[in-house]
Formats: C-alpha cells, sequence, structure tokens
C-alpha cells in the first residue's frame, strides 16, 4: 500500500431546494435567462441559525459513520470561516470528536479543496498523516447582494468531504498542479467586514478560467502519466453550468464526461469539487481503476488540478 486514495465521501446541501422564481423575485433577473444562459435550475441556501462549522460537520459526519477508519488530520478548505480565530476545522474537529487531531482551513477560494487535497496528500507522503479528513463547505451566499441579477443566481451553500487513505501503488493521487496569480487579485473579491458584498469581473473570471483549466489540467495530467482520453470522469469547479460546458468543448471533452450538476446546487465555492464528486458517484457510482480528475478555477486569481485512479468498488 503505497499510494494515497479517496476511501469514503460525501456531501451536504442545506435547506429546501431554492428555485429561480425565487432568485427572480429577489433580483428582478428573467427566469429563462437564469436557466438558459447561466444553466442553474436551483440551489441550496443555508439556514438562518447555519455555519459553515454546521456544514462541514454534517459532511463529514455523514462520512464517518459508515467507515471504521478514523481520521487523523483534519484540512477544511472554506472562504466563509466562521470567525477569524480560531480555525473553523478546530471547531469541526470538537464537534466530530477527533480529540487531539491536527485541524487547519485553507483558503483558495474556488481551488480551495484542491489545494487542501494537495496539503494533506504532502502530509501523507511526510508520514505525518495517514487517514486525512479534507472538507470543502462554504456559506458564500451570506457575502452576495441577493438582489444583485448579476451574481445573485449563480451562488448556493453547502459541503463536501473525502477520507483519505493507503491505496495499491498505482492507484490514488497520481499528479497534481497548483498555480496562482495576484495581480488578478481583483477579479472577484469580499472587501473587509462591512465595506460591502461579493463583486466579479465576469469577462476577466472567464477568461483565466478558459485559459487556466487546460492549462493545470494538462499538467496533472503529464505529472500523472495520463492522457486526457484515459479520463472517465472529470470533475470541474461548478461555476455555472453553461462555463463548465464551454470549459469541457475547449480541453475535447463530452458531456458524459463533464458532469454539470451545478444546475441544481449553484456555485458552491469551496466545496464544489467534492460536492460535486459525491453527487456524480451517487447517480453513476466510479469504478475500481477509473480515472478521474478534479479541475478549478477560483478568486485570487488560483487554480488547482489533480488526477486520481480510483480504488474500491462503487
Amino acid at each position: 500500500m503505497t499510494g494515497t486514495g479517496i476511501i469514503a465521501l460525501s456531501s451536504y446541501l442545506p435547506g429546501p431546494s431554492v428555485g429561480n422564481s425565487t432568485v427572480a423575485e429577489a433580483t428582478g433577473a428573467d427566469t429563462a435567462w437564469m436557466e438558459e444562459r447561466i444553466g442553474i435550475r436551483s440551489r441550496h441556501y443555508a439556514r438562518p441559525q447555519e455555519t459553515t462549522q454546521d456544514l462541514a460537520t454534517e459532511a463529514a459526519h455523514r462520512l464517518l459513520q459508515d467507515v471504521r477508519t478514523k481520521a487523523d488530520l483534519i484540512v477544511l478548505a472554506t472562504v466563509t470561516p466562521d470567525q477569524p480565530v480560531p480555525a473553523t476545522a478546530c471547531l469541526v474537529q470538537n464537534r466530530l470528536g477527533l480529540t487531539g487531531v491536527p485541524a487547519v482551513d485553507v483558503n483558495g477560494a474556488c481551488s480551495g479543496f484542491v489545494y487542501a487535497l494537495a496539503y494533506a496528500h504532502g502530509l501523507t507522503l511526510a508520514g505525518v498523516s495517514r487517514n486525512p479528513l479534507v472538507i470543502g463547505a462554504d456559506v458564500f451566499t451570506r457575502h452576495v447582494d441577493q438582489s444583485d441579477r448579476r451574481t445573485a443566481p449563480l451562488f448556493g451553500d453547502g459541503a463536501g468531504a473525502v477520507l483519505l487513505g493507503p491505496v495499491p501503488d498505482g492507484y490514488g493521487i497520481l499528479g497534481i498542479e497548483l498555480w496562482a496569480e495576484g495581480s488578478q487579485a481583483d477579479y472577484a473579491t469580499v472587501p473587509p467586514a462591512g465595506n460591502g458584498p461579493f463583486s466579479m469581473n465576469g469577462r476577466g473570471v472567464s477568461e483565466v478560467v478558459l485559459e487556466m483549466g487546460p492549462k493545470v489540467l494538462n499538467t496533472a495530467l503529464a505529472r500523472a502519466g495520463v492522457r486526457l482520453e484515459q479520463l472517465e470522469r472529470v470533475i470541474v469547479h461548478q461555476a455555472n453550468p453553461s462555463l463548465v460546458r464551454k470549459l469541457a468543448d475547449q480541453v475535447g471533452l463530452s458531456d458524459t464526461v463533464v458532469p454539470a450538476l451545478g444546475s441544481r446546487t449553484g456555485n458552491t465555492a469551496s466545496a464544489s469539487i467534492p460536492l460535486t464528486l459525491d453527487l456524480s458517484h451517487q447517480e453513476k457510482p466510479l469504478r475500481h481503476g477509473d480515472l478521474v480528475a478534479f479541475v478549478a478555477v477560483g478568486a485570487g486569481m488560483t487554480a488547482g488540478a489533480a488526477v486520481v485512479r480510483w480504488h474500491g468498488e462503487g
């Protein structure tokens, strides 16, 4: 057992589904435009009393109750920590009863989960951890002006989690690539508390997605020694289904390989990759030996990709 792979996964979507008609009432945006132009039909909002730690804890609890393995590290990707200090991962650790287990937050925006996965994988290679719990969770809708027709239709809240563990050589995480460019930081921002909601240069963000998404994917594939056509599934950050489809077309991947499940979740920020992975796995279980890639581009600007050979059945 010389590799590190995903041995369990789960997700959590809070509250009831929120349809486009509800968003239209607040924003004045046309429901047909929301569905046809950006491809989103619904999303989920955290209940007023729910926090990031609530979402992260629920996703992790669903995972851990079905496995006998105890997590020995928690890495939480989030851009909506419950407070500046302590790390939300520590609050999750306490609620899961994982006394003494190291816990840390990672902020890579919508690429955060891939960064967190790389962080956890590195600590397994260093011998610090054997079974890291990697979570992506955000309540990003609380940083969005719900009357803004340009941004409000795009976002939802949610969480996803994976447990890593030893797998046979040739399986698990085969290659990872990370990137960031701080000169593009103003493309997508949430100002300091009290100074306004999330703002985004939509065209600028889309250009970076279509440029850097393929680049980080191709580099991760090269590091893994895998060809694009060998991929069984590619989990792309669900910025919106229309942009996911553009990226897939640019790379040369079909709809059957790239699920666009953001149509019913919206953009869930750090939760997007693990949430989409779990929902896709529920719809069509990954099989032993399948090659899977994760691709994300987020604020910062940041980007990340990972290639995994699936170990285990269903």
